[in-house]
């Protein structure tokens, strides 16, 4: 009812912080890829997870993705 209030907790040690950043680009890098379209950039973002090994099952990924969820990912079609 009150709304959403921020808690500091201070600096966030240097591997934590990393991570933070790691995790904040890999979210922009999705979005990105949405708004564009950008299939290129959707790839960039599926290779930087560290449980796919190769760009040949990325690809795969991806391409079963955009197809189950064309419907709703219009701008990789055009």
């Amino acid at each position: 009812g009150a709304g959403i209030h921020p808690v500091h907790v201070g600096a966030l040690p240097g591997p934590v912080a990393e991570l933070c950043r790691r995790e904040t680009a890999v979210a922009q890098l999705c979005v990105d890829s949405a708004v564009e379209g950008s299939r290129e950039k959707a790839l960039q973002c599926l290779l930087l997870d560290p449980v796919i090994t190769d760009i040949d099952t990325a690809k795969k990924i991806l391409d079963d993705y955009l197809t189950s969820y064309r419907e709703y990912l219009s701008q990789f079609w055009k």
